[in-house]
């Protein structure tokens, strides 16, 4: 899909090429854009004083800003929210005047005194009373429409890799890929200090005929630090998620194995974000939906499990402990306290369903913008395309009026109740014994190998205060302290390292 560029000449009139007319729709005062309501992709868009360019692809819009001279500067309201959630909400991204459109977003375009003037709206379609509910619920018509979203999805391609961990959703894409009969797809899967998942994701291969591939820091060893420097080099952008380094490092270490990368993150806002017990009890014991449990947070080291009591419950759909306001604001010129605006959206949730709200929030902006674009990311730097088969409208038609009975349950807070019911049929997966997984990362063991590199990268950012990052980075030494000690390194390394070498930035 090309590049759309819009002038205030004749705004209205403007001819949309076929492939944007879908994004595009014409209103009374201009012409309103709209994010993909299925999540396989995200609209960025950038206005100025008299005219408008929207992509598909965020490298393309900042590239194409450069060649006209504009570099947009980075949103110190957006960094805050970076370092303190780990995401950066919708239509907010860390460039200033960028702006991204993800589900259920909407743009209205106008021009008054020949200047654009944008206005943003909400229209999430995955609310649970919006289900049709009229689709009848069967495992392997299920199975079919994966196997045909994933296989026409890679209809061009002559290799490629899945990310399996040993979670519900990239098992559910092995057997898709194998009931497509891609078998030429190897699957590759993370192998954390302490961690097993790899045992399981081979298992699986080994039942479906997959090629299974496993890397590590070990195996990887001292190429780390090059890969990870090339892919924040290229990248137009970085991911909060906490697994953004192994997943860079997937893509980087598979290169060669062909330009697409499958991937499973981003189908709770469709299947039902159902919030675990710990969830609903974290929520309801936290004293930050009080402004003044904000002055508490100095009293508390970084670390501290006691910084989940301290957030709004809004706060606590992003996961891990990241970077506090009380260090930020001594971080950085203009860093702002996002517990306020997170505040005032849950005032406006207030008769929203708990299951409703967790996919506005988590579902919206955690899950469909860092965790997603994190693999986005990844394949994007090493020149290869992510492939996202549950965001196939065939599949997220079919799975989201399927019978809310079939979808979750909201009384045993289980939710993927047919994804559950195919796994155990065809694969016996049993959750009880495998427990929750995903691409886990063991950072702890990151930072402690390549301490050095993680307490450059911060210092020497030069959006920071110097003497304030050097007490940050001191905590590369404390990584033993607790299991959350790292999370909040990690969240500054990543952001560090890509605005010290990212092409976009320099």
């Amino acid at each position: 899909m090309p590049l759309l560029e819009i002038t205030t000449g004749r705004p209205f009139e403007v001819a949309v090429p076929d492939d944007w007319r879908e994004r595009v729709v014409p209103a009374a005062d201009g012409f309103e854009l709209r994010g993909d309501d299925t999540g396989r992709s995200v609209l960025y868009l950038s206005a100025s004083k008299d005219r408008l360019l929207a992509s598909l692809s965020l490298s393309e819009l900042l590239d194409e800003l450069s060649h006209r001279g504009t570099r947009p500067a980075i949103s110190r309201e957006a960094l805050s929210f970076f370092l303190h959630d780990g995401q950066v909400p919708y239509p907010r991204t860390l460039h200033e005047g960028v702006h991204a459109l993800a589900i259920g977003d909407r743009c209205r375009v106008s021009t008054a005194g020949g200047t654009v003037r944008l206005s943003f709206s909400l229209e999430f379609p995955y609310l649970s009373g919006l289900s049709r509910e009229d689709q009848a619920p069967d495992p392997e018509r299920l199975l079919g429409l994966l196997a045909s979203a994933t296989a026409d999805a890679l209809a061009s391609e002559t290799g490629a890799i899945l990310l399996l961990s040993a979670g519900k959703d990239s098992t559910g894409l092995a057997l898709a890929l194998a009931e497509a009969g891609r078998t030429d797809v190897a699957c590759v899967t993370y192998a954390g200090e302490g961690d097993d998942e790899h045992v399981f994701a081979s298992g699986v291969c080994r039942k479906l005929g997959l090629e299974h591939r496993v890397f590590s820091l070990d195996t990887l060893g001292d190429a780390v630090p090059d890969m990870l420097r090339r892919f924040f080099t290229e990248s137009p952008a970085p991911a909060g998620d906490l697994a953004q380094i192994p997943t860079a490092l997937a893509a980087a270490s598979e290169s060669g194995s062909g330009r697409a990368i499958v991937e499973g993150t981003g189908n709770d806002a469709t299947f039902g974000y159902v919030p675990r017990r710990k969830d609903r009890t974290a929520a309801r014991l936290a004293v930050g939906r009080w402004g003044p449990a904000d002055h508490l947070k100095a009293l508390v080291p970084p670390g501290s499990r006691l910084n989940h009591l301290l957030k709004d419950p809004v706060e606590l759909n992003w996961s891990g402990l990241r970077v506090r306001h009380v260090d930020t604001r001594r971080l950085f010129e203009g860093a702002v306290n996002t517990s306020r605006h997170w505040r005032e959206v849950r005032r406006g949730l207030k008769g929203v369903d708990t299951i409703d709200a967790r996919g506005l929030l988590r579902g919206r902006h955690f899950e469909m913008g860092s965790q997603k674009e994190k693999i986005v990311l990844a394949a994007e730097a090493v020149g290869a395309r992510s492939v996202h088969p549950y965001q196939d409208p065939r599949v997220t038609d079919y799975y989201f009026n399927l019978p809310r009975s079939s979808r979750y349950d909201a009384d045993r807070l289980v939710n993927k109740m047919l994804l559950r019911e195919l796994l155990s049929r065809r694969l016996g997966y049993d959750e009880r014994l495998i427990g929750k997984r995903g691409f886990v990362f063991d950072g702890a063991a990151f930072v402690r190998r390549y301490s050095e590199m993680v307490r450059e990268e911060i210092v020497e950012c030069s959006l920071f205060y110097r003497a304030e990052a050097e007490k940050l980075a001191r905590g590369v030494d404390h990584v033993d302290r607790g299991p959350f000690v790292w999370h909040h390194l990690i969240g500054l390394y990543q952001f560090a390292a890509w605005h010290n070498h990212s092409r976009f930035v320099r």
